[in-house]
């Protein structure tokens, strides 16, 4: 990938970091865990390499969901960026979109158990 590339690369990482809730949200209590959807957080991930940046749990009230965005390009390289989803932004959760840099695009899958968006469990509820 050339330096054009990887510029307009981090350009949609930072659109699409731009549209999460990345706020922490404080653990709850250990009785209180079963009302908490507990999915995958990975912010900059390959399939070639895995998780690059910010490998971590999240934790989403009951109604959210995981969430994985997936940005991809004309030569195929796939990027992931995957995170807890409220429910109030619930209609994100599947979008197909061209990104604002030309030859990217953009889609977002969600899902609605623990773990559910991890690499391991994805592809159950990726079509």
């Amino acid at each position: 990938m050339g330096c054009v590339g990887l510029v307009g690369l981090k350009s949609v990482l930072l659109y699409v970091l731009g549209q999460l809730n990345l706020n922490e949200q404080e653990p709850p209590y250990l009785p209180q865990l079963n009302k908490y959807l507990r999915c995958y957080r990975c912010l900059l991930e390959t399939k070639e390499l895995g998780c690059l940046l910010g490998s971590d749990i999240c934790l989403a009230p009951h109604g959210s969901s995981c969430m994985t965005l997936f940005i991809k390009n004309n030569s195929g390289s796939d990027i992931m960026v995957s995170d807890c989803r409220p429910k109030e932004q619930m209609s994100d959760c599947s979008y197909t979109r061209t990104s604002p840099v030309l030859g990217f695009w953009i889609f977002s899958r969600c899902c609605f158990r623990n773990f559910c968006n991890n690499p391991q469990n994805r592809a159950l509820y990726i079509s």
